[in-house]
């Protein structure tokens, strides 16, 4: 039997798993928030954590979440578990991944760093990321911490067949191109990428579009979606070139405050599809998204988990 547990904010997931799953066994966590801001924790029965596999499902999607994740993880352990698997369906911080400007904070690897240093079950610790922003940051896990990195590549098959075979698959720029052309491969569909020129910190420009989009339905996929500027400017770009219909695809919606009415305004964008590793898609009540879950793909990988 693998005990399962969440954060607050991820709920939802390990809803989901325990769905799929018998192997499961759902623990419970009482929280509560004091007056001053400080946050009390107690996993309910902790007896029942004995010499099994813990699975904590926690993001790092803010700096409260990256704090309740350390704080949960070293108790899992302490309770003694036998081994330790920690799921971070979205990897916050995560291009802040190398620093650009002196005196930068790398954040991301001070994260990783952080979750290195969580006490070690006896049969390890283990952390899995879902489609990483940089494949890099998980070489920044330290000690004997093992990193595995997950991949929504079939989900995202799965949105993409719904259009047909005649789209083209587009990225906002090239940072996204080898993806695209790896998937439209596998698919034979037509691909398509932008080329774009930095004019400053905050602007860039399109200079070059390398296929004829005219009349046809085009699907751009992103790894993810924050505040949507780069996305609307690469919709607007295909639009212009005569593009018919645009759709999006992208695996973390995080959608800050604002993004959604924007994305819907910009008039270029037809729908929106992503996956519900960011707890803001989860979350998002509007035909113009549509969610789906990927707690199937993490599901699979926890079945491997030796008992």
């Amino acid at each position: 039997m693998i005990n399962i547990l969440s954060s607050q904010k991820y709920e939802y997931l390990k809803r989901n798993i325990l769905k799929q799953g018998t192997c499961f066994n759902d623990v419970e966590i009482e929280t509560e928030t004091f007056p001053d801001g400080e946050h009390y924790w107690k996993i309910v029965n902790p007896e029942q954590l004995r010499h099994k596999p813990a699975v904590y499902i926690a993001g790092t999607v803010d700096d409260e979440s990256i704090f309740e994740l350390y704080n949960l993880a070293s108790t899992l352990v302490r309770e003694q578990c036998s081994s330790l698997h920690i799921v971070i369906p979205y990897f916050g911080y995560s291009t802040m991944e190398r620093a650009v400007k002196e005196g930068e904070v790398v954040t991301a690897k001070n994260i990783a760093n952080l979750i290195s240093s969580i006490p070690q079950a006896p049969l390890g610790n283990f952390v899995y990321m879902m489609d990483l922003h940089s494949l890099g940051t998980q070489y920044y896990f330290e000690n004997t911490i093992h990193p595995i990195h997950l991949t929504s590549w079939n989900v995202i098959k799965n949105m993409l067949t719904q259009f047909g075979k005649d789209i083209v698959l587009a990225s906002t720029d090239m940072g996204r191109a080898k993806w695209i052309e790896k998937m439209g491969n596998e698919l034979h569909l037509e691909t398509a990428y932008i080329m774009k020129k930095r004019i400053s910190g905050s602007k860039t420009e399109v200079v070059a579009l390398n296929a004829e989009v005219k009349d046809k339905d085009i699907v751009i996929f992103d790894d993810m979606i924050r505040s949507g500027t780069s996305l609307i400017h690469a919709a607007e770009a295909y639009k212009n070139a005569g593009a018919k219909n645009i759709y999006v695809i992208t695996v973390h919606g995080i959608f800050v405050s604002g993004a959604m009415d924007k994305l819907k305004s910009c008039g270029a964008i037809k729908k929106i599809l992503c996956t519900n590793t960011h707890v803001n898609a989860q979350n998002m009540k509007d035909e113009f998204v549509k969610v789906y879950d990927i707690s199937e793909v993490i599901t699979e990988r926890l079945n491997t988990i030796e008992k």
